[in-house]
């Protein structure tokens, strides 16, 4: 899981350079930001390429990502599990990567309301992170250490 959200927190600093975001995510942005200001139970971690706050919001884990240097909000990543993986994302990964097996998953909103899944697949001794767009596009993302 740490793996697949650093791969995700790359990800949000690529998109630095990009506005956008739907409403549903803006939305969920403005409520994370929310639920966090009001969480008395914020877990706090850093490294060197961000600082972590994680706490529970509607009943699944969120952390959220800042700069370490500029404190600067970098995005959120909530952790998915079972129906909470929308089957749309479910069945584009398998239509393209049908012989792996999803062993992890994401919703990775940056500080701009950008959202997208990620998900880590394996076979045999291989591990990839892949992003899945709104529009349901799979791209291979990393390469993950077994």
């Amino acid at each position: 899981m740490k793996q697949i959200i650093l791969a995700a927190t790359l990800v949000a600093f690529s998109l630095f350079a990009f506005a956008g975001g739907n409403d549903a995510d803006k939305k969920l942005l403005t409520d994370l930001q929310s639920a966090m200001k009001a969480s008395t139970s914020v877990k706090w971690s850093n490294t060197e390429d961000y600082t972590k706050g994680t706490f529970a919001f509607n009943s699944q884990t969120v952390s959220a990502f800042y700069d370490p240097g500029t404190n600067a909000l970098i995005g959120f990543s909530i952790h998915l599990t079972g129906a909470s993986f929308p089957q749309d994302a479910v069945n584009a990964i398998q239509k393209k990567y049908s012989d792996w097996k999803i062993t992890d998953a994401i919703y990775f909103v940056d500080h701009n309301a950008d959202g997208n899944y990620f998900a880590q697949i394996e076979k045999g001794g291989n591990k990839l992170a892949l992003k899945i767009t709104a529009s349901g596009k799979v791209t291979f993302y990393s390469r993950m250490p077994y």
